[in-house]
């Protein structure tokens, strides 16, 4: 058995010659998928279908040639090299060879017969299977198996071999390990160890050789079609220089061909000089014993090109230089767009040189690359500084992101890009920048750099700031006139409505003869009324006056005890009425005040009506005097609430005139606005400040601070020398205060409003210019010299004299950094002060400086009446809606008198609940009420269901600007009666309002209720 074992092994070398031939002929030959390099791996799982079917038949010739030649261990049964030609097959074909193998040999088997039959089937096809099953682990990574995984795998083959031979009823395991195990196990090992080596580095070698030549392929095929001139030449032994091979660009170059120059000296093809150059150039190479690269040119026929030459030495073994690689290249293009270049970056740089502007380059990496002589100017800095640096790193952190953004988004289809920034000067302020940028592109569209050129604007940037802050004060002021004319006519009205309407009814004797119970309460309400309008008239007074520097101050000692005690008598009833807690608390150490008596009253009288106004039934007031802790030796007056309370940002519209702060809770208040900004100017005009510390819901504090100057001892004398002066006797002054510091433009404001001037503060020179460039009143400019950068006093008064020519012109300086700008003003002839200044001196120069006259506004023209109409229809069924109870009453009885049955309301809802409950002809809607307004009410009464969606609509306004009566009309409203309320314009739109009746449907809602003559209820008529 060993020797037919042995004769088995000997097939070893047809099965590897007729596999090398397979591999040469048929490998790669594989679809689908592109052709691999070398021989696919024999570990792959998908190896081609005709080279593993090929492979396959070969291993199953050698398992019958195997079987041929097999040794017979019993009868029928053969022992032979089969199982380890299948495994192979299967190991380096994969399962197409396995199973043309396994087909193969089975084949055989079956035609020799005898009991030995399944047990050659069986293990062909265990050993077949475990072969392809193996092949990803012996093939890992696509290295080929190693010896000891051979025989490892060999081990596996035998115990394959061995195991069918179980199945053959006559043979037991023990009988199988004594006869075979040994032998048949060894040389199995033995076959598949030789021959799975051989056949693996068969199989790496052809793959290396396939690899080889397509790399050789691919090389030569870059060689050769390069556009550079290459070519490689030999060393001979001589030291001659012998062309080996060269591309089609080279031949072409040296005027030659292929035939004629390869195997040939250059001195064979080339002319002399050109020959002993390159020789010269090749020995170079040599010598230096490393590659060199330069650059030549070459002129023929007139026309000179550019080369790139470099030379590569080759070495052989043993380290000698046996070859050298020539290549040249032609940059005569670029050669002449260098020149080109420099030429123009020479004009480019004279250019830049000559504008003010600055010009620079940054690249796509956002780093400048240039930067033109002109930032000396802008930003005082040399232009080396800032080439190499980023282009945002001086740049405001604010617009670092916007000018990041805008130079990504740039392409070569949107190139251009204008912005503005800050870059950081050379002393650290900050300089505006208007850039405009371009994107810079080669010729295929790729991006190369930005060019920009950079402008300074701030000095336009300062002008816009201040453009900008006079068109918001001109706009404020506008807004602020309409506001307050709007305001203005809705207080005046209000009270004239009564006035002249029960007045109107008493002359008519409308409710029979002089005498009547009703005149009395006619004529009260006028009396209130009048009251009323006459108190009103008195605050719009005061505020002109005082806004004008008119009111003048009785100075007297006031004992505030008295003033307090006085006005808490007087707002007790009031307070009683609310169910609020009115104190007062006087320290004697803060009793007496000097200054005018019936203004401090007033000043009490305002805050603490104020006070209760807006404090809620069980709620606390108080009064309380105290010395000011502030260290100034002044005197404090609190009037402190537990109220509504006032917003934050509602804490400055309070203290301007006609000012209110719209909320549900303040539209049940009534109020003109007047009072607050009144008490404030009578606590300036006493040297004082007016300030409110509030918290919504919590309630409000109002401090007004006395200078020590007005405090007094009960004989009226001061405790400290007044540091004021006597108020000039001469007419007061209309001055402009220019003064960036918060508290001296407060405390300078204080004194001159104290002497009874008028004062308008401005915190800097644009809001000066705004107040010069108005027709405002204006005697004297008093200005501090050094103000924030934009424009200094000096400066200021220039533009002040040329805005306002003759004006005088008063500049206060008192620091050193002044001397500068000091010494400017002195040249130009104005005034000066130093600061702090003395009170005294002050006096002095105001009078010294005193103009001959002023001026003063006039006031604007009265609206014209509105037009008559006809008689309106009787008996309709009206509905009043008016908050004002004086107002109410007067409206029911002029209705009841025409014969109308009529329903008053105090609101809008309950307006918009009445024409749910009931129909009427026509609704008299008043437009500013509490809980619902009347453009609100008539928006919801529009919104309901026919018909009494369709109900005629009547505005009763005080407002009655053109855009008051816009939004009456847009709200739904069909028509508008002005208060103070005439008989004969309201008689005129009814008329025009109501249309002619028409007979009344059986369904018709039930008639409404009619009030009394009170405007409370009373029976329906």
């Amino acid at each position: 058995m060993v020797i037919a074992l042995a004769h088995g092994v000997g097939l070893l070398a047809l099965v590897l010659l007729a596999y090398r031939l397979l591999l040469r002929r048929f490998d790669g030959r594989r679809s689908p998928g592109p052709r691999s390099p070398g021989p696919r791996s024999p570990g792959s799982r998908s190896p081609g279908l005709l080279s593993g079917a090929l492979s396959g038949l070969l291993f199953g010739a050698a398992a019958i040639l195997s079987m041929m030649d097999a040794f017979p261990v019993a009868d029928g049964v053969i022992v032979d090299l089969r199982n380890v030609m299948v495994a192979l097959a299967g190991l380096f074909g994969g399962w197409p060879a396995a199973l043309a193998a396994a087909v193969a040999g089975s084949a055989y088997r079956l035609w020799l017969g005898g009991a030995g039959v399944a047990t050659g089937l069986i293990g062909m096809g265990l050993t077949g299977l475990a072969g392809w099953l193996a092949a990803p682990l012996l093939w890992r990574n696509g290295r080929e198996p190693g010896f000891w995984p051979l025989v490892l795998f060999g081990l596996l083959i035998g115990l394959l071999t061995l195991a069918p031979f179980l199945v053959l009823p006559a043979w037991g395991p023990t009988e199988i390990l004594q006869r075979l195990a040994l032998p048949l196990t060894g040389f199995t090992v033995l076959g598949v160890a030789l021959l799975g080596m051989t056949l693996a580095r068969e199989h790496r070698r052809v793959g290396d050789e396939r690899a080889l030549a397509q790399s050789e392929a691919m090389l030569r095929a870059v060689f050769d079609h390069s556009v550079d001139n290459l070519f490689i030449g030999k060393i001979a032994e001589d030291g001659a220089f012998i062309l080996q091979r060269g591309n089609a660009a080279a031949f072409a170059a040296m005027g030659t061909t292929a035939e004629q120059a390869q195997g040939r000296s250059p001195d064979a093809f080339l002319p002399p000089d050109a020959a002993a150059k390159l020789a010269d150039d090749l020995r170079a190479c040599i010598d230096s014993g490393g590659p060199i690269r330069f650059e030549d040119k070459d002129t023929r026929d007139g026309v000179t090109r550019y080369w790139e030459v470099s030379l590569v030495p080759i070495r052989d073994d043993d380290g000698t230089v046996a070859m050298v690689s020539f290549g040249a290249r032609d940059i005569t293009r670029r050669h002449e767009a260098e020149r080109a270049i420099r030429e123009s970056e020479a004009r480019y740089r004279l250019l830049a040189r000559s504008v003010s502007d600055i010009i620079g380059r940054v690249g796509v990496d956002g780093v400048r690359r240039f930067c033109s002589e002109a930032v000396r100017d802008s930003l005082g800095c040399d232009p080396a500084e800032l080439v190499g640096r980023p282009l945002v790193e001086r740049m405001h952190p604010d617009d670092r992101a916007a000018v990041t953004d805008g130079l990504g988004r740039m392409t070569p289809t949107s190139p251009t890009m204008k912005s503005t920034y800050r870059l950081r000067h050379a002393d650290g302020h900050w300089v505006w920048m208007e850039s405009a940028v371009r994107l810079v592109a080669d010729d295929w569209g790729g991006p190369l750099e930005f060019v920009s050129v950079e402008r300074d604007i701030t000095a336009r940037k300062v002008m816009e700031a201040e453009l900008q802050d006079a068109r918001r004060a001109a706009e404020a002021a506008n807004r602020s006139k309409g506001e307050f004319l709007a305001s203005l006519s809705h207080e005046l009205r209000t009270p004239m409505n009564a006035v002249i309407g029960f007045a109107d009814l008493i002359a008519r004797e409308s409710e029979g003869p002089i005498g009547n119970a009703f005149y009395k309460d006619f004529a009260t309400n006028i009396r209130d009324s009048g009251q009323h309008l006459l108190e009103l008239i008195n605050e719009i007074l005061d505020n002109v006056r005082a806004e004008a520097g008119q009111l003048v101050l009785d100075d007297e000692v006031v004992d505030l005890e008295q003033a307090a005690t006085f006005a808490v008598r007087l707002l007790t009833p009031r307070a009683g009425r609310a169910g609020i807690a009115l104190t007062a608390a006087v320290d004697p150490a803060a009793r007496y005040l000097r200054g005018d008596e019936k203004r401090i009253r007033q000043i009490l009288l305002n805050l603490l009506s104020n006070a209760v106004k807006y404090t809620p039934a069980g709620g606390r007031v108080s009064v309380a005097t105290a010395p000011d802790g502030n260290g100034a030796g002044g005197l404090r007056l609190e009037v402190r609430d537990n109220g509504m309370g006032i917003a934050e940002q509602d804490m400055g519209r309070v203290l301007q005139a006609f000012g209110r702060v719209e909320s549900a809770a303040n539209r049940e208040v009534e109020g003109t606005g007047l009072g607050l900004p009144l008490t404030r100017r009578l606590v300036e005009l006493h040297g004082g400040t007016l300030s409110l510390s509030s918290t919504v819901g919590q309630g409000t504090t109002a401090v007004a601070r006395f200078p020590a100057d007005r405090v007094a001892d009960a004989s009226g004398r001061l405790p400290v020398a007044p540091a004021v002066p006597p108020v000039s006797s001469r007419a007061p002054l209309s001055i402009l205060m220019v003064e960036d510091d918060q508290t001296i433009r407060e405390t300078g404001t204080a004194l001159l409003r104290s002497w009874g001037h008028r004062v308008v503060a401005a915190a800097g020179a644009g809001e000066a210019l705004v107040v010069l460039r108005s027709p405002e009143t204006l005697d004297l400019l008093f200005s501090d010299i050094v103000m924030p950068p934009g424009m200094n006093g000096a400066e200021l008064a220039r533009e002040a004299r040329r805005l306002r020519p003759g004006m005088p012109v008063l500049l206060a300086s008192g620091f050193a950094a002044h001397a500068v700008v000091a010494d400017d003003a002195a040249q130009a002839g104005f005034d000066q002060i130093a600061k702090p200044y003395d009170a005294a001196e002050l006096q002095q120069r105001l009078d010294r400086l005193r103009p001959s006259g002023s001026g003063a506004p006039s006031p604007p023209p009265a609206p014209a009446p509105r037009p008559v109409a006809e008689t309106p229809p009787e008996g309709l069924r009206i509905l009043v809606a008016e908050d004002v109870e004086m107002n109410r009453m007067l409206v029911v009885t002029i209705l009841k008198q025409l014969g109308h049955r009529v329903v008053a309301v105090e609101d809008g809802a309950a307006a918009v609940a009445a024409v749910r409950r009931h129909a009427f002809d026509l609704i008299l809607m008043d437009v500013n009420m509490p809980v619902m307004d009347g453009l609100a009410a008539t928006r919801a009464i529009r919104a309901m269901v026919p018909p009494a969606n369709a109900t005629p609509i009547v505005a009763l306004t005080a407002n009655t600007f053109p855009e008051d009566v816009a939004r009456c009309r847009a709200a739904g409203m069909t028509g508008y009666v002005p208060k103070p309320i005439d008989r004969k314009l309201l008689m005129a739109e009814i008329a025009r309002s109501v249309p002619p009746p028409v007979p009344r449907p059986g369904g018709a809602p039930e008639p409404a209720p009619e009030l009394g003559p009170d405007g409370k209820g009373g029976p329906a008529t």
